[in-house]
C-alpha cells in the first residue's frame, strides 16, 4: 500500500511505514461503521488509528472533527498526545495544551483528546460531533461509555461525508465481555464483516499480534520474552490475544444510563428524590480503617422497589469517627432506621469491645450481622443479578386451588412470615413483574457507581468476583441486598397498608373532605385488623384474604 497517495505532498508521510496489519486497517472502506485493531500487545494499534486522520488526510477536509479517546487523560498524556506532538505539527497543526485540542487553521479542521474517567463523564459529549472517533484500550470503557458517544455523537457533516469508529484494544478489562460479543466472538481470525441486525451498520475485527509489528521488534527484539514476567492470563492476554484469558465482567446488565435499542426500563442509575417519611429505611456498612469503609443507605418502596438513596465513605478513620457520622446524619434527616447490617467480621473477638459494640455505642442503632459464611459471596453475588435484572422471568402457573387455612397458620407459627410466603406464592399465577430492575440507585452514590463495572470474574473461583483494591462497594452491596430481601419478605403487608393510608391522605389535602377522611381511615384501620386476628399477614388483595373479610 502506498501511503503517500492518501495524502500526496507532505514529506513526512515517507517517514510512515505502516505493518501489513495496519495497511489492512488503513484500506478498509469507510462504509463500515465500526472497527477493533488488535488483540495482542505491541501490535502498533496507538500508532496507527491516532495518525489515521493524518495518513487519510482527512484534516485536510473543511472543519473537520475527529477525537481520540482514553479512560484516564494521563493515558493520553503519555502516549496519544506524545506521538501527535511528534508528527502533527508537520501538517501545519496547532496545540492548545489548555483545550487539549489540535486545529489545522487553514482547513478549519480539529481533533479533540477526550476521556471518559467516570461513567456519566460520556455526556460531556452531548453537544458535539465527530466524523471520527477513536477509542484506544477500549476494554477498557463501559459498553454505554462506547455505544452512547458512537451511536449519537459520530455523524457526517455537510462538509464532510464520512462518519466512523475505529478502536484499539488488548483483551482485559471491565469492557471484556462486551468486546468480545461485539467484534471477536465468530470472528476469532478476524476480518469477516458483519452488519448490525438493529441498525444494519457494518463492523469487523482485524487482530494483530507481535509478529505483526516487525519495526517495533526492532526497537525491542525481547519485548516478548518480558512478557512472560506477567502472571498468567496478563501474558496470555497480551502476548497471544487470548480473549478466553479472562472471565469477562461480572455485571454485564448493569446500566448507569440508557441504551436507545432496549427496554425504557433497562435503567439503574436515577436522579434523586424526596424518599417519603413512611417508606421502610435501612443501611449496610462495609466496615475498614486502612481499607475503604463504604456505608449505603436504602429504602424500600411499596411497589418492592430497592433505592440506594445515599452514600457515604471514610479512609483511615477511627470506629467512633464514622459511627458518630453515621448517627449525626440520622438525626439530623430524622431517617428512621428500622435495620442496620454490618460485616459480619465486625463481631471478632479483638480481646476488647469488638468492632460491631463500638459501633452500636457510637451510631445508637442495633446491628445485625451479614453473616460471611462459606457460599455466602456466590449467594450474594447471585442476589445482586437478580436485583439488577430488567427482564420479566417466565411466567409460572398456578398448580394449587385450595387454601388451607390450618395449614396456614401453622407454617406462621413454626416457620415464620416467610415460610408462609412461599406457601401463598403456590396459589398466585405469576403475572408480570412490573418493579424491574428492582435496584434503583441515586447517582450521588458515585463510588458504587464507578465499581460495579470493575468486577471481573476470578479465574480459580469462577462463581466469584476476583477480589481488587476498592472492591468494598461491591462487599457492601451483598450485604445490601440480602437484607433488602430480609425487609421485602416482612413489610410487604405493612407496605400496602400505608400505601394506602398515604392515598388517603394526600386525597384529604386536596378536597379538605374531613368526613370522608375518617371514614377511609376507619375502613383500612378494620381491615388491618381482621388480618392480624386471623394471625397471617395475607395481601388484602389475594382471594383467599378477601374470602376471610367476607
Amino acid at each position: 500500500m502506498s501511503i503517500s497517495l492518501s495524502d500526496p505532498g507532505n514529506e513526512f508521510i515517507k517517514e510512515i511505514r505502516p505493518t501489513k496489519k495496519q495497511e489492512d486497517l488503513l484500506s478498509l472502506p469507510d462504509e463500515i461503521f465500526e472497527v477493533l485493531f488488535g488483540g495482542a500487545a505491541y501490535g502498533g494499534k496507538s500508532f496507527i488509528l491516532t495518525l489515521l486522520p493524518i495518513i487519510r488526510g482527512w484534516y485536510k477536509a473543511n472543519s473537520f472533527r475527529g477525537i481520540i479517546l482514553r479512560r484516564k487523560f494521563t493515558d493520553l498524556e503519555r502516549e496519544n498526545i506524545r506521538l501527535s506532538k511528534e508528527y502533527y505539527p508537520k501538517t501545519g497543526g496547532v496545540y492548545n495544551e489548555q483545550k487539549h485540542v489540535w486545529h489545522w487553521p487553514e482547513y478549519n479542521s480539529y481533533i479533540d483528546f477526550g476521556h471518559i474517567q467516570h461513567d456519566s463523564d460520556v455526556k460531556q459529549y452531548d453537544s458535539s460531533q465527530y466524523n471520527y472517533a477513536f477509542y484506544d484500550e477500549l476494554t477498557h470503557f463501559a459498553q454505554h461509555s462506547y455505544s452512547y458517544l458512537v451511536g449519537s455523537r459520530v455523524r457526517p457533516s455537510s462538509s464532510f461525508n464520512i462518519a466512523l469508529a475505529r478502536s484499539g484494544s488488548n483483551p482485559g478489562g471491565i469492557g471484556q465481555t462486551w468486546v468480545h460479543n461485539r467484534f471477536v466472538k465468530g470472528n476469532e481470525n478476524g476480518y469477516k464483516i458483519f452488519r448490525d441486525t438493529d441498525t444494519g451498520l457494518l463492523r469487523t475485527f482485524i487482530p494483530a499480534f507481535i509478529e505483526d509489528n516487525p519495526y517495533g521488534l526492532e526497537y525491542d527484539p525481547l519485548y516478548a520474552e518480558k512478557l512472560k514476567l506477567l502472571p498468567d492470563a496478563e501474558y496470555k492476554a497480551k502476548r497471544f490475544g487470548d480473549w478466553s484469558a479472562f472471565k469477562g465482567s461480572v455485571f454485564t446488565t448493569f446500566r448507569p444510563m440508557k441504551f436507545p435499542s432496549e427496554p425504557q426500563n433497562a435503567l439503574h442509575v436515577i436522579s434523586p428524590f424526596e424518599i417519603p417519611a413512611w417508606w421502610p429505611r435501612f443501611i449496610t456498612i462495609d466496615w475498614g480503617k486502612r481499607a475503604l469503609c463504604h456505608c449505603l443507605w436504602g429504602a424500600i418502596s411499596p411497589d418492592r422497589r430497592v433505592y440506594a438513596y445515599r452514600e457515604m465513605t471514610w479512609k483511615n478513620k477511627d470506629i467512633y469517627a464514622w459511627a458518630s457520622e453515621i448517627r449525626d446524619i440520622n438525626n439530623e434527616s430524622n431517617e428512621g432506621i428500622t435495620s442496620a447490617t454490618l460485616c459480619g467480621s465486625a463481631w471478632q473477638d479483638r480481646g476488647q469491645d469488638t468492632i460491631a459494640d463500638q459501633f452500636m455505642k457510637y451510631s445508637g442503632l442495633v446491628a445485625n450481622s451479614s453473616e460471611n459464611t462459606p457460599g455466602s459471596r456466590v449467594i450474594g453475588l447471585q442476589l445482586i443479578h437478580d436485583f439488577l435484572r430488567f427482564e420479566n422471568k417466565i411466567n409460572i402457573k398456578s398448580r394449587e386451588s385450595f387454601y388451607d387455612m390450618i395449614k396456614a397458620q401453622e407454617i406462621y407459627r413454626i416457620h415464620g412470615p416467610a415460610a408462609l410466603e412461599n406457601y401463598k406464592r403456590q396459589f398466585y399465577d405469576e403475572g408480570p413483574e412490573e418493579n424491574l430492575p428492582v435496584l434503583q440507585i441515586f447517582d450521588t452514590c458515585k463510588v458504587l457507581i464507578e465499581t460495579i463495572p470493575n468486577c471481573i470474574y476470578d479465574e480459580k473461583k469462577i462463581e466469584d468476583i476476583a477480589e481488587f483494591d476498592g472492591d468494598d462497594p461491591i462487599d457492601n452491596l451483598r450485604y445490601f441486598c440480602k437484607t433488602a430481601k430480609r425487609l421485602l419478605m416482612g413489610e410487604t403487608d405493612k407496605l400496602d397498608m400505608m400505601s394506602k393510608v398515604q392515598q388517603v391522605i394526600q386525597k384529604r389535602d386536596e378536597t379538605s373532605d374531613m368526613t370522608a377522611f375518617y371514614r377511609e381511615m376507619e375502613r383500612i384501620e378494620q381491615q388491618d385488623r381482621m388480618t392480624v386476628n386471623d394471625c397471617i399477614p395475607v395481601s388484602r388483595r389475594s382471594r383467599f384474604a378477601r374470602m376471610r373479610m367476607n
